[in-house]
């Protein structure tokens, strides 16, 4: 780190722990600045925000957290980034080569792992199997993507529902698309965190085409 560059933290969702790398080598090449990224769920970063994470801006995979953090009067300067849908991974298994659909999820002996309800990851996996009506009994129910989608790298489960992005960057499992339209697309936004310096700055810099590009060659969908 530079001694005489700012350090700015942006706090993410897990989802961008894939692309994070080539976002601080542009953010830190355009701004002149030291940026480090962290992780987690989106449903916890408001708690965090309140009692005085150190970031400056922070990434949601979702809108309504985001909504959450505006409403409360901790971030300004809300922009959507970036979208993203859901798919089944599949482990390399007996089990996990015969999941198809959706609808396999629900099969006898088919260990599936999801993300909490409380995650963005969760809330749109419940809207997609509320709307389609498959009964999955999920194994456990992770806290955040990165977690449901580690369980079946691990040899853990069969198989997960997780964001198209988190499986573009795990070419070992096998993704089972899920149907359009059945599908739940979801918004990734940014924000400023309020009174911290330098956050514009970043956020704009994730607007301009430059970090479009390196979201897109990770799988995100415009905004």
């Amino acid at each position: 780190m530079g001694a005489d560059r700012s350090r700015v933290d942006i706090l993410a969702a897990s989802s961008y722990t894939d692309v994070a790398e080539p976002l601080e080598a542009l953010l830190e090449k355009e701004l002149g600045l030291d940026v480090e990224f962290s992780f987690g769920s989106s449903g916890s970063f408001l708690e965090q925000i309140r009692q005085g994470a150190p970031a400056s801006v922070v990434i949601t995979a979702d809108s309504s957290t985001m909504q959450r953090m505006s409403d409360e009067g901790l971030v300004d300067s809300v922009v959507s980034i970036a979208t993203n849908e859901l798919v089944i991974v599949a482990a390399d298994t007996a089990v996990g080569r015969g999941i198809e659909s959706v609808a396999d999820l629900g099969s006898s002996g088919v260990i599936v792992v999801l993300c909490a309800s409380s995650a963005p990851c969760g809330a749109a996996t419940d809207a997609m199997l509320g709307g389609i009506g498959p009964d999955v009994d999920p194994a456990s129910r992770e806290p955040n993507v990165r977690a449901t989608l580690t369980k079946v790298r691990l040899g853990e489960a069969d198989a997960a529902i997780v964001y198209l992005t988190d499986a573009l960057a795990s070419p070992e499992l096998r993704p089972v698309a899920i149907a359009q339209d059945d599908n739940v697309e979801v918004t990734s936004r940014a924000a400023a965190v309020v009174g911290r310096s330098d956050a514009m700055r970043v956020l704009e810099a994730l607007t301009e085409p430059a970090a479009m590009s390196v979201l897109a060659q990770a799988g995100f969908g415009s905004p």
